[in-house]
C-alpha cells in the first residue's frame, strides 16, 4: 500500500526539483533531469493543464530540459497532500495544492493549482502517470 507519507514526499521532491531547475539551482546534465525529473513520468503520461491543453510526456521534457535557469525568481509550495484512492497497493489517486510564485508563463505569475495524481509504485519509487491541474481563484 502507498503511504501519505511517500505521497507527500514524491510531490514535495518533484516540485522542489522543478522549482529548482527553473532557477538554475539544479544540475544541468543529462544524469539530474534524467534522475530527479524524466525518470519518473511513465512513457504513457498526460498533464492536463487549467487552460485544458492535454500535454505528453514529450511535450514536457524538452521544453522543460531547456528551460534551465529561465526563470530565477520561481518557486512552487506544495499543501494539502491527500490520498483519495489506494489501489490494489501498487496505484493510487492524490490530491494537493500547489503555489508557484513568479511563474513567467502563467497569469498571473503568483498561483494557486489544485492538482489530482495517480501515481503506480514501481520498483519502491512513485511513477507519475497522469496529472490534472485546475487554477483556483
Amino acid at each position: 500500500m502507498i503511504t501519505k507519507e511517500e505521497v507527500r514526499g514524491e510531490v514535495e521532491r518533484l516540485h522542489t526539483f522543478i522549482s529548482a531547475w527553473f532557477r538554475g539551482d539544479g544540475e544541468l546534465n543529462d544524469f539530474g533531469f534524467e534522475r530527479e525529473f524524466s525518470s519518473v513520468l511513465s512513457s504513457s503520461f498526460i498533464n492536463i493543464q487549467p487552460s485544458g491543453e492535454v500535454l505528453s510526456r514529450d511535450d514536457l521534457l524538452g521544453p522543460i530540459e531547456r528551460a534551465f535557469g529561465s526563470n530565477p525568481d520561481f518557486a512552487i509550495t506544495v499543501s494539502d497532500v491527500e490520498i483519495r484512492i489506494g489501489m490494489s497497493g501498487e496505484f493510487c489517486l492524490a490530491t494537493y495544492l500547489e503555489f508557484q510564485q513568479g511563474a513567467k508563463n502563467t497569469v498571473p505569475a503568483d498561483n494557486y493549482r489544485r492538482s489530482t495524481v495517480l501515481f503506480e509504485k514501481v520498483d519502491g519509487r512513485l511513477v507519475w502517470h497522469h496529472i490534472h491541474e485546475t487554477a483556483c481563484v
